[in-house]
């Protein structure tokens, strides 16, 4: 008997060490189960850094960035798929406070930081400045401020230029002279930077060779707050059009001090020169000042009003043409980032040259030396403290 039980329970210690090990099998099974269900379900993920680099603190900027920011935050939510993995887009923000030495000291802290794609610089002489260096590393950079045709022509296959180049501005810039404006005698008055010279030279061929006559130049320095010698050159040409080449706030100093020495003149500017109240107000500008922008009015964007409505639930800077404009250059990247199912940079630069899109601002494609191959420009006039509509190019 005692033998017996001695069996039974050797046996039943057996079956509860099996049980025990089935038992701690499923167990294990299960959990192995599990976190291999947990692995899968959390997809591969990556994230694509992209550099904006300009000056930070001036206002011509801060719509630029906050359109960028506008455009993460939108593509974030939305979620981007590039090669299999979830893509993360993250910015890397350096102020250059438009200076040419910082803007190459900015390219190479950018290139250090490993990102795929810069939108930048503010000016056409700090775009130029940087463009080697991100050349040099093959990372594509997009500007969508910069206007000088120099910018494209460097022979890089890596830049691109959102607006349309100061040639095409110059030749529209004739066309709404004479056209629109009905000019018979005009002067030119550049700024003495890459983009100021060009649009003067620009302008002035396309103004002569339209019929029209050019009474008068002249060149100030784009530090200076002294127009006298230049005022005193406007009074002896007598132009009923001045054209000058400058930006904010330099144009807006100069656009009171014609008023107030008497100038009667004409005062058309181009796209630098806008107020950080543009279009809304018109600021220090005096009644009847132009201004040729380049791109399309702001509320011609697709959903233009539920995107306002979110677009100043997050940001303070007004909403402008540049805003759209810098938006479409983030666009720009990540269309080139599903063409070429990479965020490797080099791919980025071939795929920006083959993409097309409908934009904020428009159709986006570049011609083969990165300028912008669709160009859209807006007249406007400033009539009681707005900026009016006169006209919409092409």
């Amino acid at each position: 008997m005692n033998k017996l039980s001695s069996h039974l329970e050797e046996h039943m210690c057996k079956e509860k060490a099996i049980s025990i090990f089935f038992h701690a099998a499923i167990i294990f099974l299960s959990i192995t189960l599990g976190m291999t269900t947990i692995a899968s379900a959390k997809e591969p993920e990556q994230t694509a850094l992209v550099g904006v680099i300009g000056p930070v603190s001036q206002p011509r900027w801060k719509s630029t960035l906050d359109g960028v920011q506008f455009a993460v935050e939108r593509i974030n939510q939305q979620g981007l798929r590039i090669d299999g993995k979830n893509t993360i887009l993250k910015l890397l923000i350096i102020d250059d406070k438009n200076d040419k030495n910082l803007a190459v000291l900015g390219a190479h802290a950018a290139v250090k930081a490993g990102v795929v794609g810069v939108i930048g610089h503010l000016t056409t002489d700090t775009s130029i400045a940087a463009s080697p260096v991100y050349n040099a590393a093959g990372i594509p950079q997009l500007s969508p401020t910069a206007a000088g045709r120099e910018f494209t022509q460097k022979a890089y296959d890596n830049v691109f230029q959102m607006l349309g180049h100061s040639g095409h501005t110059g030749q529209y810039l004739a066309l709404e002279a004479i056209k629109t404006l009905h000019a018979q005698r005009i002067m030119l008055i550049d700024n003495n930077t890459v983009l100021g010279r060009e649009l003067t030279a620009s302008f002035g061929a396309a103004v002569t060779s339209g019929g029209g006559l050019i009474v008068g130049s002249d060149r100030i320095s784009a530090k200076t707050s002294d127009f006298n010698a230049t005022i005193a050159k406007i009074h002896s040409a007598r132009p009923d059009l001045i054209f000058f080449a400058g930006v904010n706030p330099q144009s807006t100093a100069f656009a009171v001090r014609l008023q107030q020495v008497g100038v009667r003149a004409n005062l058309l500017l181009a796209g630098g020169a806008t107020n950080p109240e543009f279009p809304d107000n018109t600021g220090d500008y005096p009644e009847g000042t132009l201004m040729l922008a380049g791109g399309r009015p702001v509320d011609k964007a697709p959903d233009f009003k539920r995107l306002e409505k979110s677009y100043k639930e997050k940001f303070s800077s007004p909403l402008i043409p540049f805003t759209w404009i810098s938006y479409d250059s983030v666009s720009a990247l990540i269309e080139a980032m599903k063409l070429a199912n990479s965020i490797e940079p080099s791919q980025l630069s071939v795929a920006l040259h083959k993409i097309q899109f409908k934009g904020m601002s428009g159709t986006v494609a570049f011609t083969s030396d990165g300028s912008a191959q669709y160009q859209a420009y807006t007249l406007y006039l400033a009539q009681q403290r707005r900026w009016k509509v006169i006209n919409t190019l092409p």
